[in-house]
């Protein structure tokens, strides 16, 4: 609100137009209405709000109506008769135009850019989900942010009522599952003060957001926002969600043909609010966005490319992971490894986690975690050591739920390497023990050219080495 008042009341050059953007439930309307009351009663500024409207017609009725015409007909060009009245207004005027996406286009951008350039008296603020398609010295654009921390957690316990319970202890994870939105904090308080359980929707809004979404009327709302925006931009933005946290240009190369293709989409996103930009040169997309591209991939009509990107992710990252571990073993070069590894994880680690939810995906996965290399990388440097632990347990898994013995027994290999290194040099362990004989007694089933390979000598040396430790331990 400060910023925006500042930039209209400025002496001199105040600007001429304010275009507030951001993604749905941000707050750009309760803005747009907080800062005319601020410039009408404080200012003493003559203020004009139109709410949304269907065409650009309407809007130019809607200000004939306010500006008082009472002779204009509608066998009048309405659009033209708006602009004229509006270049010939005397009095200061601030004309708000409300969520203006549905109106957005040529004729509007034409309309706007008149104003800007011959109705001196006329000062606009534009709300939109999308930004307007063209740039003007006199243009100022502000987008809003998802609301920090504190914020949020201030405005919740603000509406909450005292009777949904013990807001505090709820409070801060409510405030991280909503990613910082307004209109989802209002809409838990509201859930809360009705007597919702607030375990059931945290439960909820952490499984299946999506799925709450659908109870509170937010996800109508999303709906709409996405069926605004031609093919290609969804067909981007589904692309690009599988990323589960911030990327750059640079980590989307991999989703697209080429340089211009990628360029071209990036830019499309961050103009409809779809990526937020970071102050490291990062973008991000919003969680709210990123888990609605995800679960609506088949009613987007967007299944194929959704999986097709996945699958790029998950191989570009466990490839990636492969070269690292090798980088990680070359002489001077394990603080650089160590390094990528720590900027790359969450996407190393999305990729493990969709590949063992996938099954023409979990094989490579599997085979990939278990290679020497790899292993004795992700051993060392994954933290905390229950990450890595974790990894290797679904692993085997997955492999004794499909029935392969082989990698059952490559993962049980793995497991019992890192429990050998975690607990064996303090006392012998006997789950450790255990997996090196399944994994043993599994290899011996196996095909003779199965056991010409790396991982049963590692089996067996790991097996030779428990049995040492419990004689050692034993004299």
């Amino acid at each position: 609100m400060d910023e925006i008042i500042q930039e209209l009341t400025q002496v001199p050059n105040p600007a001429r137009m304010i275009v507030i953007v951001s993604l749905p439930g941000m707050g750009k309307t309760q803005v747009a209405i907080r800062v005319s009351q601020d410039l009408l009663l404080r200012c003493k500024k003559s203020v004009i709000f139109i709410e949304t409207q269907n065409t650009l017609t309407d809007v130019s009725r809607e200000i004939l109506r306010r500006l008082n015409c009472r002779h204009v007909s509608e066998r009048h060009d309405l659009v033209s008769t708006a602009k004229r009245r509006l270049k010939e207004l005397r009095e200061d005027t601030v004309i708000v135009l409300d969520n203006t996406e549905d109106v957005q286009g040529k004729e509007f951008n034409y309309f706007a850019r008149y104003l800007v350039q011959y109705a001196p008296k006329v000062q606009l603020i534009i709300t939109s989900r999308e930004d307007l398609g063209f740039e003007s010295p006199g243009i100022r654009k502000v987008s809003l942010k998802p609301l920090d921390s504190d914020s949020s957690a201030r405005l919740l316990l603000r509406l909450l009522q005292e009777s949904a319970g013990n807001s505090e202890v709820h409070g801060k994870k409510l405030v991280e599952l909503c990613g910082g939105i307004p209109l989802l904090l209002v809409q838990c308080a509201c859930l809360l003060n009705n007597g919702f359980s607030p375990t059931v929707l945290i439960e909820e809004l952490s499984a299946t957001p999506i799925r709450m979404l659908k109870t509170t009327g937010a996800y109508n709302t999303l709906c709409r926002f996405f069926c605004k925006f031609p093919h290609s931009v969804i067909e981007n933005l589904i692309r690009v969600s599988v990323f589960p946290s911030k990327f750059s240009g640079t980590d989307m190369r991999f989703l697209f043909d080429d340089q211009l293709e990628l360029e071209t989409a990036k830019i499309k996103l961050l103009k409809s609010s779809l990526l937020q930009k970071m102050k490291n040169g990062m973008v991000v997309l919003h969680p709210l966005v990123r888990d609605f591209c995800r679960t609506e991939r088949k009613s987007l009509k967007m299944e194929y490319v959704g999986q097709e990107a996945e699958h790029k992710f998950n191989h570009h990252y466990l490839e990636q992971l492969r070269r690292l571990s090798k980088v990680f073993i070359t002489k001077d070069s394990a603080l650089d490894a160590i390094s990528m590894f720590r900027n790359e994880k969450a996407n190393i680690m999305e990729a493990f986690k969709n590949c063992l939810q996938d099954k023409s995906s979990a094989e490579f996965c599997i085979d990939a975690a278990n290679s020497s290399e790899v292993l004795d990388f992700l051993a060392q440097v994954l933290s905390p050591p229950i990450e890595c632990t974790n990894l290797y347990q679904k692993c085997c898994e997955f492999a004794r739920d499909s029935g392969d013995q082989k990698r059952l027994a490559d993962s049980l290999n793995s497991l019992g390497f890192l429990r050998l290194r975690d607990v064996a040099h303090i006392k012998v362990d006997r789950d450790a023990v255990e997996m090196f004989h399944q994994a043993y007694d599994i290899r011996m089933t196996l095909p003779e050219e199965q056991q010409k390979c790396e991982t049963p000598a590692h089996t067996i040396c790991k097996l030779g080495l428990c049995y040492s430790l419990q004689v050692t331990t034993l004299l």
